[in-house]
């Protein structure tokens, strides 16, 4: 990958101001997903850009439509966020926006207790290596059991304990502080039938 071309897609992963308007992720996302046995419906869907160049497509999948962090974590039931990379980029440069979107959305106390958590999930998502252009990355909130990564339809097999913990996860696109205002927007779409 071009100095020029990797320097733009680190910047795309890492910038919290949204610099060129989300598209919907057209036929990008499934209407409906099962996670845990249980079925969940897209509740919106984008792209995470910068000026032309896209790094991911992004769709919220939820058991019922949601317009809004809390009402989100209300929905009783398994949740997933699903990924579709648009760029090959290593894992590292994945992880280190997820973490400083986390710790822009909570309080620093309840960061700073999480820091376990935190490292555990990270060395999951360092242990993929590279995300590849077209490479589906799904996290998912599993009652009862935590959060897990899956990547291309294989699951890990560590869970990352604590809803709080996916809530976190679920801040950097839609929480206070998201990674774009219009992405959020998107997300929060609740097109889900009721």
């Amino acid at each position: 990958m071009p100095a020029r071309v990797l320097t733009l897609v680190i910047a795309l992963f890492c910038l919290s101001v949204p610099l060129h308007a989300a598209e919907p992720a057209t036929q990008r996302f499934e209407p409906v997903t099962r996670v845990a046995d249980a079925p969940l419906k897209l509740n919106g869907e984008g792209i995470r850009s910068l000026y032309s160049l896209k790094a991911y497509a992004i769709g919220l999948y939820l058991g019922a439509p949601a317009d809004s962090l809390d009402s989100a974590m209300k929905v009783p039931g398994a949740k997933r966020i699903e990924i579709v990379s648009m760029v090959d980029v290593p894992a590292e440069h994945f992880n280190k926006p997820l973490i400083r979107g986390i710790k822009k959305n909570l309080p620093r106390d309840e960061y700073e207790a999480m820091q376990p958590r935190i490292k555990a999930f990270s060395e999951q998502v360092l242990a993929i290596g590279s995300v590849k252009s077209g490479s589906r990355l799904a996290l998912d909130w599993i009652p009862g059991r935590g959060t897990r990564i899956v990547v291309d339809g294989q699951p890990s097999t560590t869970m990352i304990k604590g809803e709080d913990f996916y809530r976190g996860l679920l801040a950097v696109w839609i929480g206070p502080v998201p990674t774009q205002d219009d992405l959020k927007a998107q997300l929060l779409a609740g097109r889900s039938a009721p």
